[in-house]
């Protein structure tokens, strides 16, 4: 290998974020131990596998490309703000490029090693595919956000990040009935997408309806074209104003998606959220919106004491409770399925998993999982029709 090479590794200015990524820095240790001791040499190669496997790849040269374009480089914060770049920066990042697409082709051969064992490479042309990603990056985005479509706040403490590992892959095909709601849905978000006017969004209704389910249908509909969901939960509310902030300086589109949506009396959070919606010194930037679901229009839950008198204005406080909800620009609804309706849905739920759910004695046992459920919805059809899917793949086991 050429010692130039591992020289040109060290000395990453543009893509020097990748001195934070462990499986590149066992790589870089690995090179350096080429240097010591036959021993020292392969105790790091094996470290840098071992590191290469915990992210359940042997795919060293795709890994190191996703890491490189996952990066929230200089350049890439430069493309996002319309900036000119500058050219000598241009020119380390595409030195650099060439620099990384070599090491991408190294393989264990190459170093000596066992060639059917630890991992694979290859030449890869990072330089047009970076420069082509930066062309692009209002749907590719940068950072965290390049490598994931569904995020969450990491801890209590701090405005921070984290992708969700296991997102839910659900998709408008396998929510059935509700089509008016989920066109809706749909329009806003394509207005959020082309930069036109979109409104914060409220769906409401019957527990079990899907209403969840449709809003993480959109995100994996339009993820590709460059929307980002965030989940907050109802206790980080007082973020909300940060957290807009923060998402007005990246140059894709985003979903911020608070689930179950209710207050009691006297909650603060209830003002916080008021005040991002609509009244606020910061206005809600072009690129967010805030999607919520509540099974409750009124989103305050309203003590007896709030309506029989013992506040002094009765009339105000009941306005201010109302008044959250009104400042969602479209609200939706989500009602429960009738009886027809909801054998509709276990009857199309049913093909999906290839079973013929059909039949009047189908359909009182389907009536009788709901009853016993507390009722029929959207949630109870499926949850019928796994039970059923379940006991098929048992039987067809035992068989």
């Amino acid at each position: 290998m050429n010692e130039g090479l591992c020289l040109s590794l060290h000395q990453l200015a543009v893509f020097q974020g990748l001195y934070q990524d462990p499986v590149f820095a066992a790589f870089l240790a690995m090179l350096d131990a080429l240097a010591e001791n036959k021993s020292a040499f392969l105790k790091a190669a094996a470290r840098f596998t071992g590191k290469l496997y915990e992210q359940n790849t042997d795919d060293w040269s795709g890994y190191l490309q996703q890491a490189i374009f996952g990066l929230d480089t200089c350049l890439a914060r430069l493309s996002t703000s319309s900036h000119e770049l500058p050219e000598r920066m241009l020119n380390s990042a595409i030195t650099e490029l060439d620099t990384l697409s070599q090491a991408c082709a190294i393989t264990p051969e190459e170093l000596g090693l066992n060639p059917r064992a630890g991992w694979y490479g290859k030449w890869i042309d990072l330089q047009a595919g970076y420069l082509n990603c930066l062309m692009d990056i209002e749907k590719n985005g940068t950072g965290i956000f390049a490598k994931a479509s569904m995020f969450r706040l990491k801890n209590q403490a701090e405005l921070e990040l984290a992708a969700v590992k296991n997102p839910d892959p659900v998709t408008f095909d396998q929510l059935y009935g509700y089509t008016f709601q989920h066109e809706a849905m749909i329009d806003n978000t394509q207005a959020l997408l082309a930069g036109l006017p979109s409104s914060n969004l409220l769906l409401y209704g019957d527990a079990g309806t899907g209403k969840s389910a449709s809003i993480k249908a959109l995100e994996n509909h339009f993820a590709k074209d460059g929307l980002r969901l965030i989940e907050v939960g109802k206790d980080r509310l007082d973020v909300l104003p940060q957290l807009l902030d923060k998402l007005a300086l990246e140059p894709l589109k985003f979903i911020v998606y608070i689930d179950d949506l209710s207050f009691t009396e006297n909650d603060d959070s209830f003002s916080a959220l008021k005040a991002v919606l609509e009244g606020s010194v910061s206005a809600r930037s072009s690129n967010t919106v805030i999607y919520a679901t509540s099974n409750r229009r009124h989103l305050v839950k309203e003590s007896i004491s709030a309506r029989s008198g013992d506040d002094m204005h009765r009339r105000d406080t009941l306005q201010e409770t109302l008044s959250l909800s009104q400042r969602f620009g479209l609200c939706l609804f989500f009602e429960k399925p009738d009886a027809s309706q909801y054998l509709d849905l276990v009857h199309q739920i049913g093909q999906e998993y290839g079973l013929d759910l059909c039949g009047p004695a189908m359909d009182k046992e389907a009536e009788a999982f709901a009853l016993a459920k507390g009722g029929r919805s959207a949630r109870c059809a499926r949850q019928f029709v796994e039970t059923k899917a379940a006991k098929k793949g048992i039987v067809e086991c035992l068989a």
